[in-house]
């Protein structure tokens, strides 16, 4: 891992490496919002 990153900050450079990781991070926060709002609507509905 270590390498890879160090590879990637080399390569491209940091604020991409930076930019990349926050958006990965950000669209896994986004998927599991999505699927607790569908359970919560889904628990809505039942009532």
């Amino acid at each position: 891992m270590n390498e890879t990153l160090l590879t990637a900050v080399s390569a491209v450079g940091f604020p991409i490496v930076v930019t990349f990781y926050l958006l990965t991070t950000f669209q896994k926060s986004l998927d599991r919002l999505t699927t607790q709002l569908g359970e919560l609507t889904h628990e809505l509905q039942r009532h």
